[in-house]
């Protein structure tokens, strides 16, 4: 999402710098060489002891002095203040269920907020609004907006239902659907991404099909709390469809090798140990493993090598609608079902608390089996969908953010 935007933007308007506010800073500083790009932290620790403060001071003596005091702003505070609208890249916010999250939410609003820098919330899953902390919350926060884009028809009704006054919001597509390789702000990969791609070719000429596996660890992390069989099911599905002849291809969606088994943002350690479990059970089965760093444009790749995918991350799955790549997803919110509904596919999205191995390897292969029918459909609607996608960045470059639309 951010690749696409910083891409999409500096096609329209050559020139333009971004401030981007990260969780992994030290991270991302050393990763993104763009002159263009400035990486400033917004984990939760600078969030509350840094940039809320600052801004509210900051706010104040704009308020009082003009702007001409923001040139004694910190660098961080300076840039979110002089940018012409703060671009909310949240995939998910003010949730149901997901509570503990809600400062975090609000607080990456509030600093542009106080400075009186416009926000845009870019296509991402909100609500329900049943709960009493979430709908309170979300009632105070997302009427700061100048605009919210609901990535999909469900999300687009919790909006409608909840009826905050002064919230500004119309749907549009996710904005990944329209990543195009030269967007990449980072070069993970390399050599070995080129090496790992060239087995798995080698290996295409003696098997069924090429099935593609990404595993989330937030649905990991998820089913664990719960006692839910998403580990072992997955395990099953690798077993049972080599078992069919199907070459399987584990794949990240989120990668910080560095982190080494921390998994906040890493599906390395899951695919490892999926890896481990398959190896070491009575097939010895062994997929093709991308367990290191790679970039969005490097995970498209390997998608495009595969027939067919099953996924929980969702970007990997917009990633295989956008390639004409047949997806089948294990999801854990409505976030999957919505977007899939834009291809007719909703019927291939499985909850993550109800899987069973034998019918996910039964589902992968029928998948593949009508993959010609499903690329088909997919390749109908995908033009709509790209042209949907195209709406929140052309806003962005409107003096009212695309407020008008709503």
């Amino acid at each position: 999402m951010l690749e696409t935007v910083v891409g999409r933007l500096s096609r329209e308007q050559p020139g333009l710098r971004f401030h981007v506010f990260s969780y992994y800073p030290a991270a991302d500083r050393a990763l993104v060489r763009d002159d263009r790009v400035s990486i400033h932290s917004s984990t939760p620790v600078a969030l509350v002891a840094w940039l809320l403060p600052w801004s509210l001071v900051f706010g104040l003596a704009r308020l009082l002095f003009g702007r001409r005091v923001l040139r004694l702003a910190p660098a961080a505070i300076r840039g979110l203040a002089e940018s012409a609208a703060l671009v909310d890249l949240a995939g998910v916010s003010f949730i149901d269920g997901r509570e503990k999250f809600l400062p975090f939410n609000a607080l990456t609003i509030l600093p542009a907020w106080l400075l009186g820098t416009p926000v845009a919330k870019m296509p991402q899953a909100t609500g329900p609004f049943q709960g009493l902390a979430n709908r309170w919350a979300a009632r105070w926060v997302l009427p700061m907006c100048r605009m919210f884009w609901a990535r999909g028809p469900r999300t687009h009704q919790h909006l409608l239902d909840a009826g905050f006054p002064g919230l500004r919001f119309a749907q549009a597509d996710d904005i990944a659907f329209n990543h195009q390789p030269e967007y990449s702000l980072t070069d993970e990969g390399g050599a070995l991404l080129e090496e790992r791609l060239d087995t798995l070719r080698r290996m295409r000429a003696g098997a069924r099909g090429v099935i593609g596996v990404c595993p989330s660890s937030v649905v990991a992390a998820k089913a664990r709390r719960e006692k839910g069989d998403y580990e072992p099911a997955l395990v099953a599905l690798i077993e049972g469809l080599a078992g069919q002849g199907f070459l399987v291809v584990l794949f990240p969606n989120a990668t910080r090798d560095s982190a080494g088994e921390a998994e906040r943002n890493n599906d390395l350690p899951l695919m490892r140990r999926l890896a481990a479990a398959v190896e070491g059970g009575r097939h010895a089965v062994r997929p093709v493993m991308f367990d290191f760093d790679l970039n969005a444009s490097g995970i498209k790749r390997v998608i495009g090598e595969t027939d067919v995918v099953v996924v929980s991350r969702f970007h990997a799955m917009v990633g295989a609608l956008s390639l004409e790549v047949p997806p089948a997803v294990l999801g854990w919110s409505h976030k999957y079902a919505e977007v899939m509904a834009r291809f007719g596919l909703e019927a291939n999205v499985l909850d993550y608390t109800q899987l069973d191995g034998a019918d996910l390897v039964a589902r992968a292969e029928r998948l593949f089996e009508e993959r010609g029918q499903v690329v088909e459909q997919i390749r109908r609607h995908l033009p709509a969908v790209k042209a949907s996608a195209e709406r929140p960045v052309v806003a962005l470059l409107s003096p009212t953010l695309g407020a008008d639309l709503a």
